[in-house]
């Protein structure tokens, strides 16, 4: 069969593509190796990722979609697909082999809100739940679907694409366009002769992680202990909470129903030997670690605890002669400050925006808004390994850290008030990453913290405190900053 594009990979990312393309009459065919429903992690939104799924929404007539945006509207119109609530960052800093603790001035924790309500908040997917949803949805739009499937051929002549599998049987399809959206597969990226840009990112980290039940509650561990500080202003368990360790970081994320994703993430060398006992890994540092060994006491894995070696990796360019990567396909950093939906969904908007155009067979020329696509995506996956790799250059010192996240935060707002203004990302990129002067200066204070620098309050204001419409640097909040989103 003929098709207009062929998607790889079911995920949030390819079946909302898939949603789009069909339901403006687009033939499309989608095929991936898995079956619904499957585990997968990548599960924290930002204001950035709602932002997105709104104007996707609104401009494809989707109104589904649009209440994945808010917690609130969430829960009201689709409950049975699993979520949690988060109303922002949270981090607490666990040097080893020493009990918790903090100080009046927090030196020692940051809460940063991204919303002001439960209901106007962000939310954690349960990605099970939410990509089969998705796939239901761009099936029902018209998509055909093929699950659980081999891919044997991926090869283009005279214009078009053949794509050969089996599974229950064999299968073939010819398409004008393929666009990847299966993450670290590469399938397409190898099929078109991509080069790999892996070493030129600065974070090399890797992760052990597992979903749980049985995880406790770090404001109740705090409260018993007379800290009172991690409920104000929002519940720091109401977030993406992350214990930091001297060289890492532990991720904590809720959803309803007493299930939480943990995970741990260390440098590349730890998690290539947790590749051989997971467990060991886990417990060994857990038990280095008082607070945390705390919080995940009763905790019990509900499917065996997997292990990524290395989670950062980047394809040289994004998109080229009929395809196109996804974003999180082309390059991924580590999921530190929750970049992975937003970044993803991003990409989203872009290609069904240029699919959808009048002359769409753009997709098949090597310039224009195809190609400038494909060599923005690779440079806003290098601006998040810099910002992101600064936070790991400031540890085991939890006040350049902090800086660090600082830097990531003022990005992020940037990016929220562009885009809030009638920007759109194919502009400015994403997290701004195209605004010249916001990236110079936070680049060389970000420098400066990776060399070891680290900065009072008032100097950290001077240097940046032009890109702080929203208070981020002022010490008077103590490291507690109730509300940054430039829309909730």
């Amino acid at each position: 069969m003929t098709h207009d594009v062929a998607i790889l990979g079911s995920g949030f990312a390819g079946s909302i593509l898939a949603w789009i393309l069909a339901r403006q009459g687009m033939r499309v065919v989608i095929l991936d190796r898995d079956r619904h429903p499957r585990f997968a992690i990548g599960e924290s939104s930002t204001p950035l990722a709602d932002m997105a799924l709104l104007r996707i929404a609104a401009k494809h007539g989707i109104g589904d979609l649009a209440a994945l945006a808010r917690y609130g509207t969430w829960l009201k119109a689709c409950p049975e697909v699993g979520c949690g609530l988060k109303r922002g960052f949270s981090y607490f800093h666990h040097p080893a082999g020493q009990p918790y603790a903090d100080t009046p001035d927090h030196a020692a924790s940051l809460l940063v809100a991204a919303s002001a309500t439960d209901a106007a908040s962000d939310t954690h997917w349960l990605r099970a739940d939410v990509d089969a949803w998705l796939f239901d949805h761009a099936r029902t739009a018209g998509a055909e679907a093929h699950e659980g499937i081999t891919l044997d051929r991926l090869g283009r002549d005279d214009g078009q694409w053949t794509i050969e599998w089996t599974g229950s049987g064999p299968g073939r399809a010819r398409a004008s366009v393929v666009i990847d959206s299966t993450g670290s597969g590469g399938a397409l990226a190898r099929a078109v002769g991509l080069e790999r840009r892996d070493d030129t990112l600065l974070t090399r980290t890797g992760s052990v992680f597992s979903h749980f039940t049985g995880v406790g509650s770090w404001d109740a561990i705090r409260q018993a202990a007379g800290d009172i500080s991690t409920v104000e202003p929002f519940r720091s368990d109401d977030a993406a909470q992350h214990h930091v360790l001297d060289d890492g970081w532990v991720w904590i994320l809720r959803f309803r129903g007493g299930l939480t994703s943990v995970g741990i993430v260390r440098p590349t060398a730890w998690a290539t030997e947790a590749l051989n006992n997971p467990e060991r890994a886990w417990g060994d540092t857990l038990a280095r670690h008082e607070g945390i060994h705390a919080l995940l006491a009763t905790a019990r894995p509900v499917r065996p605890l997997a292990a990524v070696p290395r989670m950062s990796r980047l394809w040289s360019r994004a998109a080229g002669p009929g395809w196109a990567l996804v974003p999180t396909t082309c390059g991924f950093v580590d999921p530190l400050h929750s970049t992975g939906i937003a970044h993803a969904l991003s990409g989203v908007e872009r290609l069904a925006d240029m699919l959808l155009a009048e002359h769409h067979d753009a997709a098949t020329a090597d310039d224009g808004p195809w190609a400038a696509y494909g060599r923005a995506v690779p440079d806003e996956v290098a601006w998040i390994d810099r910002l992101v790799s600064g936070c790991y250059a400031g540890l085991p010192d939890f006040d350049r850290f902090r800086q660090a996240c600082l830097l990531f935060f003022l990005a992020t707002v940037s990016a929220e008030r562009s885009i809030a203004g009638g920007a759109t990302v194919a502009e400015r990129g994403f997290l701004d990453a195209r605004n010249a002067p916001l990236r110079t200066a936070l680049t060389a204070v970000r420098d400066r913290i990776a060399a070891g620098e680290s900065f009072t309050p008032e100097a950290l204001r001077a240097l940046v405190g032009h890109l702080d419409p929203v208070g981020l640097l002022d010490p008077a909040h103590r490291q507690r900053i109730a509300h940054t989103a430039a829309t909730k």
